[in-house]
């Protein structure tokens, strides 16, 4: 595999762990790593003796969600460079979610935003029971546009209004029960000796049958929501470029309340 600049990749056997790799950031996606992880798991299907994928983050934290300096540079874009950078995050989301090989979640430290999403297109996801998750977008005047359809996969409609109606955190273990992440463990080791036995489950297991049964789990619970994921990008295009929104990311660079609080 190739080198990135945003991610790195270890391979033991049938499994390749994708790490993501900005520490310094909690490993918040910019336009580097969302095009890198799509280019990774479109690369990835070509390679017949991988099974698993594993994705992990490096440092404090598994992925912050959006690199808010990064958004805010989307002030200054013309409508059409906007809505590319909203689709290629809508592309990522899909290539991960569609992948034939099982993609798995070990999560550790904070998990907020887009960081959820990641969480949410994987097929298994386990965590640290301190672990703490928000859909932290509306504290910034944005919309979980791009995560939602795939959130609606794990989490009951009026569960996942009051997760992003309110933005309010929850640990590893509230996570479990919304559905989000399958176990959790209480420390890292023991979520290492886990995914061990996960991963060896699943290669004791027919190739061919475990990637069909994921097609057809996808495609069954998907069926309705393919039309509304391709009119996403055009609706987070639109709110990433509103009043409120670039309210929200100076209000949260520059550490005050934004002025909807006032």
């Amino acid at each position: 595999m190739k080198d990135f600049k945003t991610i790195s990749t270890v391979i033991n056997g049938q499994v390749v762990t994708l790490w993501l790799a900005r520490p310094d950031t909690h490993n918040s996606f910019n336009g580097v790593m969302i095009s890198e992880i799509t280019t990774f798991f479109t690369e990835l299907e070509e390679e017949d003796n991988l099974r698993i994928v594993v994705i992990r983050g490096e440092g404090k934290s598994f992925c912050s969600g959006a690199d808010l300096t990064w958004m805010r540079k989307s002030f200054t874009l013309t409508d059409q460079d906007n809505l590319k950078e909203c689709e290629a995050l809508s592309v990522m989301f899909k290539s991960i979610y569609h992948c034939s090989k099982i993609v798995i979640a070990a999560v550790h430290g904070n998990v907020f935003g887009g960081g959820v999403g990641l969480v949410a297109v994987c097929d298994l996801a386990y965590c640290l029971s301190n672990c703490r998750f928000s859909l932290s977008e509306t504290r910034l005047g944005m919309a979980a546009a791009s995560i939602t359809p795939y959130l609606l996969q794990k989490i009951r409609p009026a569960d996942l209004k009051e997760l992003i109606f309110t933005a309010k955190s929850f640990d590893g273990k509230t996570a479990v029960r919304y559905g989000i992440i399958n176990q959790t463990m209480s420390d890292q080791e023991a979520l290492d000796l886990h995914l061990n036995k996960i991963t060896s489950s699943i290669l004791a297991n027919g190739k061919q049958a475990v990637t069909e049964s994921k097609k057809l789990i996808n495609r069954l619970s998907t069926k309705m929501m393919s039309e509304e994921i391709e009119r996403i990008p055009a609706l987070l295009a639109k709110i990433r470029l509103s009043a409120e929104v670039q309210e929200g990311f100076t209000a949260f660079l520059e550490k005050r309340a934004p002025k909807w609080q006032e």
